[in-house]
């Protein structure tokens, strides 16, 4: 399977156009997490998943989600994930896809931003944090694997970030309006405000872990 998407419980004003304005045209299966499964009811989509501890939402918005969602699963509120690593991990099992597109990971609780920002430090999503992007009203974060890349601009954004999530070795932007050669760092450094020249951006790195994002204000 190409893609699926994930809607987590953030706040709706963290959501892009596409989420309220055409969330039917979005192509691939929808996994929700708490309240997110109940904004997807309403829009008239059933994830095929919906999983969480279910905090934010009643007893009745409980039994909508039961009786309309085939794979219902609830945990407990003291547990070892965030509802966003049980989704992830669910959408990984079940579907195997090439692309996994998250709704509503970077807003709200700062704490929860961080745990999606750093999953890639997870032993547990080593193996696909590559395919994780993660969108909202004014930005999309993707994460890369060392390597060399032509990142493509993103309708509607301005700027563009690279953020070497830890230790990162011989990074290289070549053809941005601020280009940065062969730079080596022990800690996490954020490349803000850099912006496209044209519609590609050619970067690479030998080691460590970079997160791209495009951003507008």
């Amino acid at each position: 399977m190409k893609r699926v998407n994930i809607l987590l419980g953030g706040p709706k004003s963290e959501y892009p156009d596409e989420l309220s304005k055409s969330i039917k045209g979005i192509p691939g299966p929808w996994v929700g997490a708490d309240r997110g499964s109940l904004y997807l009811l309403e829009q008239g989509i059933i994830p095929d998943i919906a999983i969480g501890d279910f905090d934010s939402i009643n007893k009745k918005e409980q039994r909508l989600l039961k009786d309309n969602i085939a794979d219902f699963k609830k945990f407990p509120p003291e547990k070892d994930d965030t509802d966003s690593e049980l989704c992830l991990l669910a959408a990984r099992e079940k579907y195997n896809a090439q692309e996994y597109y998250v709704y509503g990971a970077t807003g709200g609780r700062i704490d929860h931003f961080l745990v999606n920002l750093f999953l890639p430090f997870d032993p547990r999503f080593l193996d696909f944090y590559d395919k994780l992007y993660y969108k909202s009203a004014t930005n999309t974060i993707r994460f890369c694997k060392p390597g060399r890349y032509k990142i493509y601009h993103e309708n509607g954004m301005k700027y563009i970030a690279f953020v070497n999530l830890g230790p990162v070795t011989h990074l290289n932007i070549y053809d941005a309006k601020y280009k940065l050669k062969d730079f080596n760092a022990g800690h996490p450094v954020s490349w803000a405000s850099n912006e496209f020249l044209n519609e590609t951006i050619d970067f690479g790195f030998e080691s460590g872990i970079v997160a791209i994002i495009q951003s507008k204000d």
